[in-house]
């Protein structure tokens, strides 16, 4: 007699991806442990580092992330405007109009007093920096990427001083953060309320990340400043955003240089702000999220997201595809649409005398394989 079948038997899918999960957990562990401060070394990388740090801290939406952080708890507006938020009508947090007293003053004052020699970083990531000609692809998505990490760690270091200015206390955060309201319907399942309110819907895994909870602050905190996992010649996007796309959506040139040119500005005050980055339908080159992290590897750091299972991969493959996600399908709709008409008549292209109407090609860089 054949024995049960066991999915988590060695082997099995299930087993397989426990053991990918370990490994990048043992991943993430050295990789933090081996980090190292970016030491002044005198040189115009360094004061240009530091002046982007000054810079993207001087704006009003980084004092508001950071102040989010310092109160305990988001805002409603902020908390609600997420792509998959999991938060009911009824959920606390949206009584929580606007922070709390006190909140936006004692963040200023660590924001002036910052000192960036206290961040660290993973010493290949400062070679490469070091050694890439300033003005070139290169420098610019390391540059970038020395930012999003800066960003990363104050969020993580604010979240793990455990400030909690909120006016409720300690006490309110944990019970406005573990609310977990009714099933939708009977039968169904409640939503599991995430391990804190700062997070970003593609950024969960507490269990692996080294500073747990932290970083999923980390995560959240870089969205609306630049969560850019790094691949020249552009960086690619991630946004949570209610009403931009979930998909990985790499930069335009013009954005990424104006990016730049803001973070290395020496008066920031007169040059045009490219924050928060909101991607559209312009950002043509597009990869969904289980395949960038399975077959693209477009991440930061590979702990990043644990992968996806086949149920998962296989559940977002058959959800349809909207505009806001696909738009590349309205361009061929319209095509089809101009070349043999709606079904209704006559083609727009031939009430107009036309005969040849040529299918838009999709802007910016080709995806690996995609030649």
């Amino acid at each position: 007699m054949s024995p049960p079948s066991d999915h988590s038997a060695p082997g099995s899918p299930s087993s397989r991806l426990a053991a990918a999960i370990a490994k990048l957990k043992a991943m993430a562990r050295r990789a933090h442990v081996a980090r190292v401060p970016y030491d002044d070394d005198e040189s115009e990388q360094y004061r240009t580092f530091r002046r982007a740090i000054s810079n993207v801290l001087s704006t009003e939406l980084a004092l508001s992330t950071f102040a989010q952080i310092v109160d305990g708890l988001p805002t409603a507006d902020i908390a609600f405007d997420r792509r998959f938020h999991g938060l009911d009508n009824d959920h606390p947090v949206d009584e929580h109009e606007e922070l709390c007293p006190g909140v936006m003053e004692w963040t200023r004052e660590i924001r002036d007093q910052f000192n960036p020699s206290i961040l660290m970083f993973d010493p290949t990531l400062i070679k490469a920096y070091r050694r890439a000609i300033p003005g070139s692809r290169v420098f610019k998505v390391r540059f970038l990427e020395l930012v999003a990490v800066s960003v990363h760690q104050l969020a993580a270091l604010l979240f793990n001083l455990g400030v909690y200015m909120h006016t409720g206390g300690p006490e309110d955060v944990e019970r406005v953060t573990q609310y977990q309201g009714p099933p939708l319907a009977p039968g169904l399942a409640v939503c599991i309320p995430e391990v804190t309110l700062f997070n970003h819907h593609g950024y969960l895994d507490d269990d692996i990340y080294p500073e747990g909870a932290a970083d999923v602050a980390g995560y959240w905190a870089e969205d609306p400043e630049e969560r850019a996992p790094i691949d020249p010649p552009n960086a690619w996007f991630n946004s949570s955003r209610r009403m931009v796309t979930n998909r990985y959506y790499q930069l335009l040139d013009h954005l990424q240089d104006a990016m730049v040119d803001f973070f290395l500005a020496e008066d920031p005050a007169r040059v045009p702000c490219p924050l928060p980055v909101l991607g559209d339908k312009s950002n043509g080159v597009r990869v969904d999220f289980w395949d960038a992290i399975l077959h693209r590897f477009i991440c930061r750091d590979p702990w990043e997201c644990k992968p996806p299972s086949e149920a998962t991969v296989e559940f977002w493959a058959r959800r349809p595809q909207n505009e806001l996600d696909y738009p590349e399908h309205r361009a061929v709709l319209d095509a089809v649409t101009a070349r043999f008409g709606d079904g209704l008549g006559m083609s727009p292209n031939e009430k107009e005398g036309g005969s040849h109407v040529e299918v838009p090609s999709q802007g910016g860089s080709k995806l690996p394989g995609n030649e």
